[in-house]
């Protein structure tokens, strides 16, 4: 069977050879078994390719080739080596963008023009901070305890870190975690989702020509019971990076301590609650709600699900919102996410498309919510939902408890601050939160009040690679951009130095 297929994008005039096979050692190949995934459109139902699926033995192929390189090679390399290739793999990512903004819409059914393009922009500037984050973000310290001794720490990388990838940001969540393990030091293995894999089997390639030795970085695409849970299992990987559902993400951490206890990084779901309070400026906030909930067609684990207005505002704001959404967030000309028009694509999969859809019927019928569609989609083809928001739902409810992942919000209101804050923080989850106020001393009380990983004041959704990401509560383990991006994959190492006698002599 052909490692490669051509597939033609007419939205965007390219023809190009798309890699099927897994990556190891810079080199594609079959999977052990023969076994394929199919992937699909989702604009439009329609077959793209097949790819091969990893097997586990294949994962540990990988794991082979990855430990291999990193004790032969990789871990011998200064930083400045390993800036230097992330560097050049930036401007080559920079003359692929085109294609990869193209591959990220197919395969997944985000707008070309208002997502795609933008997530391969992002990846660019990762890529660059890491590159110069690779010399930066690794030094230890010097300690001196007495006349005769000093001591140091050291930062040194894992080794061979694994990583499972969502669909949502196939290629920028993918290298969130990839660029700065690779500055630290480490050798990789990961495995993209099973619906979403054809922007990081082609980013491989790029990866190789950028000259990263064989080993150094690995792909292994297939099905997350099988390859991931595989790597997640392995007793020779070292750390393992995961960004997902909190449900996979509790199996991921179990399975690390089945293992060998190696670390783990984890960024699950969340419930973002967005506070508006009667001082803000109420056009700006909608704008930034908006975005940061219909933005990706919702499946955002940021996204600001939960919006809770002041009570004198409530009626005021109900109207703009809806006003705005219906001339900001639109399907596009013939539902395709290439039109320049677009701004929302459909779900990602048939699978998604029922589980939202099952939360909006729940919503009407089970519990009787008032319930305003604020757009309207075709019958028939493609995984779309409109933008949809919930009135004045309780606090116990399943939509307002639940992770949806769709472009749905539940608005209430609420009376005074100390209020919305007990709002915002009823949740098992803790990744991001927001407030709209031009009130200085509440946005401040709430950065401290707030029970979150991050804290956006007049803002939502908001992407900054210089500051550390990551979730509180069932959000999620650990960090990651800015300089937790890169110190995530290094360990501490202490030395006890004695230049004197022994004291017990």
């Amino acid at each position: 069977m052909s490692l490669f297929e051509e597939i033609t994008i007419q939205q965007v005039g390219i023809t190009y050879k798309q890699p099927l096979g897994l990556f190891i050692n810079n080199e594609y190949t079959a999977s052990s078994d023969g076994g394929k995934i199919q992937t699909i459109n989702p604009a439009t139902e329609e077959y793209i390719t097949s790819f091969y699926a990893g097997t586990e033995e294949d994962a540990d192929r990988a794991v082979v080739a990855a430990r291999e390189a990193f004790e032969n090679h990789w871990r011998k390399t200064s930083p400045k080596e390993r800036g230097d290739l992330l560097y050049k793999l930036a401007n080559i990512v920079e003359r692929e963008k085109v294609l990869l903004a193209a591959l990220e819409t197919l395969d997944s059914g985000k707008p070309y023009h208002s997502n795609s393009l933008g997530d391969i922009n992002e990846v660019i500037k990762v890529t660059r901070y890491f590159a110069g984050a690779a010399d930066k973000f690794n030094q230890g310290n010097i300690s001196s305890s007495n006349h005769d001794k000093y001591g140091y720490s050291l930062k040194v990388p894992y080794g061979v870190v694994a990583h499972v990838i969502p669909w949502n940001y196939p290629l920028l969540m993918a290298c969130w975690k990839l660029q700065g393990c690779l500055a630290a030091g480490n050798c990789i293995v990961v495995k993209p989702a099973e619906n979403t894999s054809l922007s990081l089997l082609y980013f491989a390639q790029l990866v190789k020509e950028a000259g990263f030795p064989p080993g150094v970085f690995n792909v292994v695409p297939g099905y997350g019971p099988v390859a991931g849970s595989r790597l997640a299992l392995h007793p020779d990987v070292d750390k393992i990076g995961f960004t997902g559902s909190t449900a996979v993400g509790k199996k991921i951490m179990s399975m690390a301590g089945q293992s060998n206890l190696k670390d783990v990084t984890l960024e699950c779901g969340g419930k973002t609650a967005a506070i508006v309070l009667d001082d803000a400026i109420l056009e700006d906030a909608i704008d930034w709600l908006t975005l940061g909930i219909f933005f990706n067609s919702g499946q955002n684990c940021t996204a600001n699900s939960r919006i809770y207005v002041q009570e004198s505002i409530f009626d005021e704001f109900l109207s703009k919102f809806k006003e705005n959404t219906f001339k900001n967030w639109k399907f596009g000309n013939n539902y395709d996410p290439f039109d320049p028009e677009c701004t929302m694509g459909p779900l990602i999969s048939k699978v998604q498309y029922d589980r939202v859809s099952g939360y909006l019927s729940h919503g009407k019928e089970t519990e009787k919510l008032e319930a305003i569609e604020l757009g309207v989609v075709k019958n028939g083809i493609g995984f779309f939902v409109p933008p949809t928001i919930f009135i004045n739902v309780p606090q116990d409810s399943k939509l307002c408890k639940e992770e949806i992942f769709g472009p749905v919000a539940v608005i209430s209101t609420f009376k005074n601050y100390d209020e919305a804050v007990a709002l915002a923080n009823d949740s098992d989850y803790g990744l991001a939160s927001c407030i709209f106020t031009e009130n200085v001393r509440k946005a401040n009380q709430f950065v401290r009040d707030a029970r979150s990983g991050t804290v956006y004041v007049n803002c939502s959704n908001e992407d900054d690679i210089s500051l550390p990401f990551g979730g509180f509560k069932m959000s999620g383990i650990g960090r990651e951009l800015g300089y937790a991006g890169m110190e995530s994959y290094l360990q501490l190492k202490s030395v006890h130095m004695n230049i004197g006698n022994p004291s017990f002599l």
